[in-house]
């Protein structure tokens, strides 16, 4: 098989993302057990034993902090990702964050108290921030151009796996806690430190199958030298110097080693200087980046999770393990569905055919919100059960998994590691302010206000990828970079190759 390495590589780098949905969907199961907050279908509270101190968090606020606190420590964890995976490489810095993750969940199967587990969910934040700048930047660079959309959007469908098997998990590990409340049950309280014990074995693995892939290609050819970057390019692909995609890339590295023999004598300073430069040289790409990265959290799919019970009820489904398991089933198959389709549809295709869905979906959210609480009608929960789906599906087979993509597509190896920290920083930020301010602007604005303002954002976004957004499919990553410059009037010293990666015509070069 031609791309058995890279493939493989990506597959062993994708536990980052599942350790990435693995640490978003922990509280889903768990958050009810550790603030005794677990009640009956009909909402009548369910007191909590003492069996392994599983109650820890004594207020709400407590219980809000500790879903939220990732989402600060992974904006810092971005922030400081980029120039650690500048620096140390791709690989190392994903290795690195093995051991931060068994220390983590270590200390979160072990803590007793609710400053010990806030803490704990700062530290792991900021691994998950490390780790889902790392990921992606391995995943575009490692990747052949023909088949980078499908192991790009990889990394998205892996996050939804991991929460999907934080969901499972949460349901498989049950006990009564020694309750004594005539409700109680074997299966009323989740034992989440069990669940944080199993997460040291995906922790584990992590490290030690990243081990044993390659280095990105790129990061070699900047840091090691072309001949490094060759070999291990060669390896990915599959083949020899003769294979026309190798051919280009090579020649690519050329001039990213000649740059960086420029580079070598400046100091602190003015490296500094010449990072900041080249952030704005590249800024439309950044902007992009960090728009696309908005977009995604701005979109409305926090407003549906987050109010998937008041939706599942309206439908007749009271049980709100089952909505999550089902909820969250749905955006994997989806998102599998976007990675087999990535490299034949395109992004834009996909990005613009995913936020129109969302927009029509989230109106009709609004639509029945605006039946149920001014007209009082009461049977129309199946508009709100199939909006709810369609919302979903259509944000999993575009803007889920494709700003992920476009980030490490569009980003050019001189800023590639600090605009993807800003972007990704960017998304941690926005996912903060939305998980915290969600439930006061639907009291604000109604829930009809809350879907019917995503589905406009959904709307803006649409326009936003038709006028800002290229194509990326099948070019690489040069391509890319000189349709940017040529679009907007850079100078650009090297001579760009022309020629798509899957033709094998003889390439031209082109000044741009």
């Amino acid at each position: 098989m031609k791309y058995a390495c890279a493939i493989l590589s990506v597959a062993a780098v994708l536990l980052g993302p599942l350790m990435f949905g693995l640490t978003s969907g922990f509280t889903g199961q768990t958050i009810d057990t550790m603030g005794n907050s677990v009640t009956t279908a009909n909402g009548t509270p369910i007191e909590i034993g003492d069996y392994d101190h599983l109650w820890v968090f004594h207020s709400s606020g407590e219980s809000s902090l500790f879903g939220s606190l990732v989402n600060i420590g992974a904006m810092f964890g971005a922030f400081i990702g980029g120039p650690l995976i500048d620096r140390f490489g791709r690989k190392w810095c994903l290795i690195g964050t093995s051991p931060c993750f068994i220390l983590c969940y270590l200390w979160q199967a072990l803590a007793h108290t609710s400053w010990q587990l806030l803490f704990e969910r700062v530290l792991v934040g900021i691994v998950v921030g490390v780790e889902s700048v790392a990921a992606p930047t391995y995943i575009g660079e490692a990747s052949p151009t023909k088949i980078r959309g499908m192991l790009g959007a990889a990394n998205q469908l892996a996050v939804t796996i991991g929460i999907l098997l934080a969901y499972a998990l949460g349901m498989a590990f049950r006990t009564s806690a020694n309750s004594v409340d005539p409700n109680a049950t074997s299966q009323t309280f989740c034992n989440w430190r069990d669940v944080s014990w199993i997460y040291l074995i995906p922790s584990g693995l992590l490290g030690l199958l990243v081990f044993f892939v390659p280095e990105s290609p790129r990061w070699l050819a900047e840091h090691k030298g072309l001949e490094a970057a060759k070999k291990v390019l060669l390896r990915l692909h599959g083949t020899d110097e003769n294979d026309p995609d190798v051919a280009v890339e090579l020649k690519a590295y050329e001039v990213t080693v000649e740059a960086q023999k420029a580079k070598s004598g400046m100091t602190q300073k003015e490296r500094f200087n010449d990072a900041m430069s080249g952030l704005r040289k590249y800024w439309i790409q950044v902007v992009i980046g960090v728009v696309l990265q908005i977009c995604q959290q701005l979109s409305g799919i926090n407003a549906v999770i987050f109010y998937q019970t008041t939706i599942f009820q309206a439908a007749g489904i009271s049980n709100k393990e089952t909505m999550a398991i089902v909820t969250m089933a749905v955006q994997v198959v989806v998102t599998f569905i976007a990675c087999c389709i990535m490299d034949l549809a395109g992004r834009r295709v996909l990005l613009v055919i995913g936020a129109t869905g969302m927009c029509i979906s989230a109106w009709m959210l609004g639509l029945f919100f605006y039946l149920q609480d001014v007209t009082g009608l009461t049977n129309v929960g199946w508009l709100a059960l199939a909006s709810a789906f369609c919302y979903i599906a259509f944000f999993s087979i575009g803007v889920g998994a494709i700003p992920w993509l476009i980030m490490s597509e569009i980003f050019p190896n001189e800023v590639r590691g600090n605009a993807a920290a800003i972007a990704t920083a960017v998304n941690w930020l926005f996912s903060f302010i939305v998980t915290m301010c969600l439930d006061a602007y639907r009291k604000a604005i109604t829930y009809q206000g809350v879907f019917w303002s995503f589905g406009f954002i959904c709307l803006v976004m649409i326009f936003f990828v038709i006028f800002f957004i290229p194509e990326t499919k099948g070019k690489s990553f040069e391509q890319i970079e000189a349709e940017f410059d040529k679009k907007y009037h850079r100078k650009h010293a090297a001579k760009v190759e022309k020629t798509s990666a899957s033709e094998s015509s003889p390439t031209t070069s082109v000044e741009v």
